[in-house]
Formats: structure tokens, C-alpha cells, sequence
């Protein structure tokens, strides 16, 4: 998060005041100034007065004096003076900016004191004619007497003034809702306490100590009310002086108007007091969108750019049909290249099909194509502390990111990559919406995936399932190896019966002997060649024996000599580690050439070739005896000691295919647990993040419930798409699934899911005998690849959606969402997108197909919610979505002149603003009176 300062917000629309609801100045006789100074040639001037709350930060101040304003307008007058002096250049030391708002604490008939807050523009005539008013009798700027009127003639008079009554330091002395101490009864008359509080316009009370309760008796009468916070000064060396106690009011401008639908508004949303703890007004979230910027489209920005600034809050665009709201939703998601994801989710839908049309050159004058050749779209955010523009251009030149830095222009990012999650968005449509409330159940899916952070889950998923695939391969290859090895055994065992017959003749013992010493000496000689490799072994360690060099300037020689110090001693030690190995090779290759040269090497190679020399005296015997072939004795050896030498290997590989066998079993346990960790990932965010949420729940159910979505993907699996097979797969009568694999399935729950699932593929492998003939013809011809099986073992159905919304919106009487109405539908899929995550989030026209009250209902609730912890751009024709939802930064856009342009743009406070939604959005003056009608003011 940023942590602006209220010197430097960059940002339009509404933003955060530091408000002083109640001060005092030496016009008030029970001040310290008044009492101490007032003769004094050093008493407090309004200029000295003015620079205290400058100093603290405060940025209004109502001055509220005891029964007068007399200082109210030598305070703007000093103030007027120091603004000029600004505006020249020449500031007074500590001048800041400071809007002051007249009024008055009234001390009012029945010894409750009472505040009334103005306009700016007002002066101290106004608090001198309300006064009057109400019939004050006692002495300007002191207490010692009360208003004619009662309390609740007093806050009329007020509100006819145009001001605001605020009841002061109600918690305390003189205040209106006072406890007896020890109890929660009230101090005042609880009649004129609940007579005062009938009036709906009363907004707000001062209230000193947030421990303290309301009065029991009006503590429904009450609740409404918002309970501000003002330092009432009367000196500043107390603990009640400028800055130590005061409320956040937000507001576009400080504005009496402001202030109104501020506290209408209530707290956590446009109040917050002083000592609600770590708040900051100023903190906004991670990424945002600043700017947007469209040139050169066909429709917009055609000659002219057309440029709209943002607020890191709520930002509304309004207008009528084919003003251009949608080109900005098409332009950020071309900017963003969400595109590719868009269609793979929404592939066959008509928001993809309106953002098809749009998203391709024009056409001629009356055809397709929202684009030029030379479009542009430049997106300026704010991410992670750095200031970013994301640049998309239809002919695709040029860098697409830019940053910017605090003393320097654009200039091209090092990393021109655009991912979500270095720029994370989410953009949707109400058509996306509808589509995610009906079939496209995949994208719904996706959403929660990647919101739940579940990529890495799915990789690891894929990787387990190649694991096994990569596993069964070699497992074929084996198998395929082992298949010649009884023939080899057959081969073995005839040569064996031929040589023993052969040894147990006379000639028996020469042949044995030969045999015996070829095949001792075929091991020595294999001994000696691994012998003589050795050394070129520790050579090549040798040469593996280093650490990678650090990059160049990373260390610094003269700060870093320690670390460098110690990494060239590491480097003497390798090196001499290094040196000492290749000694010892060297040495070795002398002792080696010794042992090949040994006597009893000689000996015994003497004994062999001795041997042979029997041996082939022996066949020539033989041959002049009648021997065919005088070599089929040794040829039989060799071909003897060949075939033992091949058994062996497939003893080994036997070896490898039993140790196999049993990883290909962990694998699919793995598998199983992988694609179980998804499923769990799943319902861990759903019920985190749905856990308050009383519109809409979601629950995940592992494997699927739905027969046509099991379906699909078990013919997916299987290739036959075309609805063979359906008696053996799954056959539906009268609109209800009756039989077949997916049956048992879809049938089954709980923990006996998984179970079922097993039991359906081993019928798949092993071609149930009580399938239909053509489906186990067909098996059988996917079986020719072998590859088939092992998808078989790893399908996996996808994960269904049990998705419920609560009928009334109120967490009660609970329906499944098929029930409900494409409205209703809609409704708890907005509520599920608005309920969780911090990226800025973009709404194109939501309340489509949402009857009013549901849209205030659900969607003003969560607006309000949202914004607090992330930027909301929402496209809408609804004006209780601004009006009711309270939005920060308005762009009212119209169609002229064959192009959509920004017609207006700033906060609700502004008349031009209101006007034009009340103009522009059907129903917008409705939404303001709802919105005021607690203000009691007509609109």
C-alpha cells in the first residue's frame, strides 16, 4: 500500500480532511486568551490563532464560539490576507491551506449546548441573526444564558439557516445524551432527549470518549447518528489543542454540502475520528489505474485524445447508449492483454463476440471494428510504489512498458512483460457475469483459482501426472526388452546340455579348463580396464572442482575486503584441492602401469594361453576323430557366457521394472493428492472469503456432481464427442440420468466419490464384460495406444460448483442458484466477484438484468465495502450504483460529433456532476432524494 500525505494527493475526486468540529477563539470568555491576554499588546491575533491549526495539519475548522462569531470574520479576513501573500510568493512561515466554517455553540434552553455549522461563505452576520433567532439572551462569547427556544426549535432554526446542528461534547457536561455516572440512565429528560433525536436531519453529535455508553432509554433512536470528534480548544497548551483531537471527513472540496453526505454517509465510510487508531487516510492499495488514455480509436480520441484521470477509490462512468462507456472496458483489456484469457473462458459467449466485433480495424462506414490503424491506448498505474504506463498500439511497434521515475520522464521498463501478476486486473462485463451464473462454470473456476493463488497447485499437478506418464514409458520399454527372455533361457539351457555332455567325456577336462580360464580371464581384463580408467576420472572431477565467479562490481574492494578476503582463501583451497587430485592421477597412472605389469597378471595370462594351446590341440584331435565342426565346442563356450551375460541384464532391468512398478503406484497416490490439494484450495478461499458474506455461499465438490459436466469430460477423455455409447457412458430418460458410467458417479458422494471413481476406471481398463459390443470394440481400438490407459488412470472429472444465494440477501432461507432468476443469478455471482481480493476491479454495466433493490441491497453494500481496499472502475446506467455507492471520481461521457467524449467530470458535491446524473441516468434524481432523505433536503 501507498501512504500519500494530505500536502501531495495527486488524485481527483473525493479524498480525506482533517476536520476540527469545534474551536474556540479569544471571542469566547472562558478561554485561556480571553482571560489572560486580552489586554495584552502580545495577546493571540487571528493570524497567530490561524498558524496553530496550519501547524497541526488541520485542514477545516469550524469556529465555534460560545454564543457569537464575532471572530469569525477577523479570522477570514487574516486569512484572506495570508492567502495572497501566498499567491505572490512570499507565504507567511507555516501558511498552508485551511477552509474555516462559521458557527457557533449555542447554549440552549434546558443547559444543553448545541453546534451549528455553515457554509464557508457564510460570516458573522449569519451567527449573529441566528442567534437572534432563537432568542439568546445572555452575553456574546459567554454562557450565562439560554436560547428562548427549546432544543428542538433550536435545530429547526438551524437547518432553515442552511447549517448543520451537531449536539456538543454530548457525552459530557451540557451534553445531550449524558449518563448518570455508573449507569446508562440518562442525565437529561429522556422526552426532550427523544423529541430532539425524532428529527431524522440531526447526523451527527460531538462524542469526547468512545468508552462511555448511550443512554439505554434513546439508544435506538441514536444509532443512527455519527459521533465526531472536535478538540474544543480553549487554549493551546491543553490537552484539548489544535491537532490532538479531530475527525477525517471526506469530501471532493470542503464544502458544506460535503460535509452533509459525509456524515450521511456515517463512519468507516466518510468518517473516521482521531482516535480510531492506525487510520490512514491517505494509504491506497497496491495497484491502481491513474489514467487512461485512449487516441486514435474510431469512436473516440479520433483527432483529439480523450484522457480520463482516476481516483485510487471509486471511480463511476456514466452515459447514455453508444457514449463510449464500453471502448474503455474493450481498451483496458486490450492494454492489460487479458484478451487471450477472455476467450479461452468466455469462447462461444456474447461478450466475447461484442468484444470480437470491437477489437478489429473498421470495416467500412457501417461495418464492424471499434479500431484504427494507428489506435492507441496508454494506461498510466500506479504498482508496487512505481509509476507504470502500459502502452497498446494496433500496429504492434514499440515498447508496451514504460516507467516512470520522480525527476525524469517516461522511459522504457527493463521488463517489458506484461503478467497479471506483476499488473493484476479484473475485468467484467454483466454479460461475463450472466455467462459465470450459467454455463461458463470453467471460467468461474478460473476466477477462484487464481484468486485462491492456485497455479502453483495446478503445475504441480501436471508435473505428477508426466512423472507417471514418463514412468509408464520406460515401464513399456522394459516390458518390452523382457519379452525375448524365455527364448534366451531356451537358447541357455540346450547349450548347457550340450557342454555337459561334452564334459563328461575324456576330452572333458581340456575343454573345461579352457573354458573356465576364458571366462577368468575376461574378468581380469575388465578389472584392468576400469583400473586404467581411473585416473581420467579424478581428472574430469578435477575439472567440475570450482565455484562460479562473482559479477563484476557486486562487491566493493575497499568496503567488501573481508567478504572478498574470505572468498580468495576459498578459492586457494579449491585450488589446492585441485593441484593435489592431479598429483594424485598422475601418481595413480605409475601405479597402475606396476599392477598391469605384474607378475602374476603374466602368470596367469602364461596359464591361459597355455590353456588355448591344449585347447586347440585338443580340436585338432577332435577334427581328425570325425568332428564336423572342431570349433563348436568353443563357439558354444562364448555363445554360453553371451547368454548368461544378457540374463543377467534382464535380471537387472526385472529388478528396475518390479522398482518401478511400485513408484507407478506412489505416483498415482501422488497424483490423486495433487489434484485433491486443488479441490481443497478451492473451498479453503471459497469459505474464507465468503465467511461474512450474507447474499451468496459456495461450495466445492471434489470430482463433480453434475451429469452432463462429468459427461463431457469423460467423452473428452475417451474421443467420442458425438453421443455414441450412451447406454455404457449415460443414458437420460425423461430429462434424468437412469444409467451408465457417469451415473454411478454423479450418484455417488462424500468420500465413496472417490471409490466410485476407481471402480469406473477399472472398468474402462479392463472392458467390463457387461458393456455394450460396440463400445468394447472401440476400447479395444484405443487400446492400440498404449498411452491410453495411462489418461485413464489420471482423468481426474473437474470440480463442480454447489453455488446457494440467499433469497432475501439477509444470510437466511438459503436456494440453490438454479432456482433463482437470471437476475438473482447474477446478483450472487456479482456478490462472489466483490467479495474478495484487492487488484482494481472493473464492472461493465452490473446491474443489468438486477431489479433496483437488489442493486441497492447487494451491490451499493459491497461497492462501499470494496473500496476501501481497492480501486473500483465501474461502467453503470444506474444511478443509485454513484449516487447510493458514494463515488469518489465521476466521468459523465456523451456522444457528439460522430465521437464519445468526456462531457463532465469531479465529485457528487458538484452541482455539474449531479446535474448530469440526473440527466443522463434514468432515475438518477430519485437516487439523490433517497440518498438525502435523512438530510431532509429536496433535490
Amino acid at each position: 500500500m501507498n501512504n500519500y500525505s494530505q500536502k501531495n494527493w495527486p488524485y481527483p475526486g473525493s479524498r480525506w480532511w482533517k476536520f476540527d468540529f469545534h474551536t474556540h477563539t479569544p471571542a469566547s470568555r472562558d478561554t485561556y486568551w480571553y482571560k489572560q491576554e486580552k489586554d495584552s499588546k502580545n495577546g493571540l491575533t487571528p493570524e497567530k490563532w490561524l498558524l496553530k491549526f496550519m501547524e497541526a495539519e488541520i485542514d477545516c475548522v469550524a469556529v465555534t464560539d460560545h454564543n457569537t462569531g464575532d471572530w469569525i470574520d477577523k479570522l477570514k479576513f487574516a486569512y484572506k490576507k495570508m492567502l495572497d501573500q501566498a499567491e505572490e510568493g512570499s507565504p507567511p512561515e507555516g501558511f498552508r491551506e485551511l477552509t474555516l466554517f462559521p458557527g457557533v455553540e449555542i447554549s440552549v434552553n434546558g443547559g444543553l449546548h448545541l453546534l451549528a455549522i455553515f457554509d464557508p461563505e457564510n460570516s458573522t452576520r449569519t451567527i449573529s441573526d441566528l442567534l437572534a433567532k432563537v432568542g439568546y439572551k445572555g452575553t456574546h462569547g459567554d454562557c450565562d444564558g439560554v436560547t428562548e427556544d427549546g432544543p428542538s426549535d433550536v435545530i429547526k432554526k438551524i437547518l432553515d439557516f442552511g447549517g448543520i446542528p451537531v449536539p456538543a461534547h454530548s457525552d459530557k457536561e451540557k451534553g445531550l445524551l449524558q449518563v448518570r455516572p455508573g449507569t446508562r440512565e440518562c442525565a437529561n429528560d429522556a422526552g426532550t432527549i427523544k423529541q430532539v433525536l425524532s428529527n431524522k436531519q440531526i447526523l451527527a453529535v460531538e462524542w469526547v470518549d468512545k468508552s462511555l455508553p448511550m443512554p439505554d432509554h434513546v439508544n435506538k433512536e441514536a444509532m443512527h447518528l455519527v459521533k465526531v470528534l472536535g478538540s474544543d480548544c480553549h487554549s493551546f497548551r491543553e490537552n484539548n489543542s489544535p491537532g490532538l483531537k479531530y475527525t477525517w471527513i471526506k469530501m471532493a472540496s470542503p464544502t458544506l454540502e460535503g460535509l452533509r453526505l459525509a456524515l450521511l454517509d456515517g463512519e468507516d465510510i466518510s468518517v473516521r475520528r482521531s482516535d480510531d487508531g492506525d487510520f490512514k487516510p491517505f494509504q491506497t492499495p497496491t495497484h491502481f489505474i491513474t489514467q487512461i488514455e485512449i487516441e486514435s480509436a474510431r469512436f473516440m480520441g479520433n483527432g483529439k485524445q480523450v484522457q480520463l484521470k482516476f481516483t485510487p477509490y471509486f471511480n463511476a462512468l456514466i452515459g447514455g447508449r453508444g457514449t463510449g462507456k464500453s471502448t474503455i472496458v474493450h481498451a483496458l483489456r486490450l492494454a492489460y492483454r487479458d484478451d487471450i484469457e477472455f476467450k479461452r473462458s468466455f469462447k462461444n459467449t456474447e461478450p466475447l463476440r461484442q468484444f470480437e466485433s470491437f477489437s478489429k480495424p473498421m470495416s467500412g462506414r457501417e461495418g464492424d471494428g471499434g479500431l484504427r490503424e494507428n489506435t492507441q491506448f496508454r494506461i498510466v498505474l500506479c504498482s508496487d510504489d512505481v509509476k507504470h504506463r502500459i502502452i497498446w498500439r494496433q500496429d504492434g511497434k514499440g515498447d508496451v512498458v514504460e516507467e516512470q521515475k520522480t525527476t525524469e520522464g517516461w522511459h522504457s521498463s527493463p521488463s517489458q512483460a506484461i503478467k497479471a501478476e506483476r499488473f493484476p486486473i479484473r475485468l467484467f462485463s454483466q454479460g461475463q457475469i450472466a455467462s459465470l451464473a450459467g454455463e461458463s462454470q470453467q471460467a468461474l473456476l478460473d476466477v477462484i483459482d487464481e484468486a485462491a493463488n492456485a497455479s502453483n497447485l495446478h503445475q504441480k499437478f501436471e508435473n505428477e501426472k508426466l512423472e507417471y506418464f514418463s514412468q509408464r514409458a520406460r515401464l513399456r520399454r522394459i516390458d518390452g526388452q523382457l519379452e525375448g527372455r524365455f527364448e534366451l533361457e531356451r537358447k541357455l539351457d540346450v547349450l548347457d546340455r550340450k557342454l555337459n555332455l561334452i564334459a563328461q567325456s575324456d576330452t572333458s577336462k581340456i575343454l573345461m579348463t579352457h573354458k573356465d580360464s576364458v571366462i577368468r580371464l575376461s574378468e581380469i581384463n575388465t578389472s584392468l580396464e576400469q583400473l586404467m580408467e581411473t585416473p581420467e576420472r579424478i581428472k574430469s572431477m578435477v575439472e567440475d572442482l570450482h565455484i562460479s565467479d562473482w559479477q563484476d562490481e557486486v562487491f566493493d574492494s575497499e568496503k567488501n575486503q573481508d567478504i572478498i578476503s574470505w572468498r580468495n582463501q576459498v578459492d586457494q583451497m579449491l585450488s589446492t584441492t585441485r593441484e593435489a587430485l592431479t598429483n594424485i592421477a598422475d601418481k595413480l597412472i605409475e601405479n597402475i602401469n606396476c599392477y598391469t605389469k605384474d607378475n602374476r597378471i603374466q602368470e596367469f595370462r602364461q596359464y591361459v594361453e597355455q590353456t588355448k594351446v591344449d585347447y586347440e590341440k585338443l580340436q585338432y584331435e577332435l577334427a581328425k576323430k570325425g568332428f564336423t565342426d572342431s570349433r563348436e565346442f568353443g563357439i558354444s563356450v562364448y555363445e554360453q557366457q553371451q547368454l548368461r551375460d544378457k540374463l543377467k541384464e534382464l535380471d537387472e532391468l526385472q529388478q528396475e521394472r518390479n522398482n518401478l512398478y511400485s513408484k507407478n503406484k506412489k505416483q498415482l497416490e501422488k497424483i490423486l493428492i495433487s489434484r485433491k490439494a486443488i479441490t481443497e484450495a478451492r473451498q479453503n478461499f471459497l469459505q474464507n472469503a465468503l465467511e461474512k458474506n450474507r447474499f451468496v455461499r459456495i461450495e466445492v465438490v471434489g470430482f463433480g456432481y453434475n451429469h452432463l459436466n462429468i459427461e463431457r469430460s469423460l467423452r473428452d477423455l475417451l474421443e467420442c464427442n458425438d453421443g455414441k455409447f450412451e447406454k455404457d457412458i449415460l443414458l437420460i430418460e425423461h430429462n434424468e440420468p437412469i444409467s451408465g458410467l457417469v451415473f454411478e458417479l454423479a450418484k455417488s458422494e462424500g468420500r465413496n466419490r472417490e471409490k466410485v471413481l476407481n471402480c469406473v476406471k477399472q472398468k474402462l481398463v479392463s472392458i467390463d464384460e457387461k458393456f455394450n459390443g460396440h463400445f468394447k470394440n472401440y476400447l479395444k481400438t484405443k487400446y492400440n495406444k498404449p498411452e491410453f490407459k495411462d489418461n485413464i488412470d489420471c482423468w481426474f472429472p473437474e470440480d463442480d460448483l454447489r453455488i446457494n444465494y440467499s433469497r432475501d440477501g439477509d444470510g437466511k432461507n438459503w436456494a440453490n442458484i438454479a432456482q433463482g432468476s437470471q437476475g438473482q443469478r447474477s446478483a450472487a455471482l456479482l456478490a462472489f466477484l466483490l467479495a474478495f481480493g484487492d487488484e482494481p476491479l472493473v464492472l461493465d454495466q452490473p446491474e443489468d438484468d438486477l431489479d433496483n433493490q437488489l442493486i441497492y441491497d447487494l451491490i451499493v453494500h459491497q461497492i462501499r465495502e470494496n473500496k476501501l481496499r481497492r480501486q473500483l472502475i465501474i461502467v453503470t446506467h444506474n444511478p443509485n450504483i454513484v449516487v447510493n455507492g458514494d463515488a469518489e471520481m465521476v466521468h459523465a461521457l456523451a456522444f457528439s460529433r460522430g465521437q464519445c467524449q468526456v462531457k463532465e467530470r469531479g465529485a457528487l458535491q458538484e452541482d455539474s456532476i449531479r446535474d448530469e446524473v440526473c440527466r443522463v441516468v434514468e432515475g438518477g434524481r430519485e437516487a439523490f432524494s433517497r440518498r438525502w432523505a435523512r438530510l431532509g433536503h429536496e433535490f
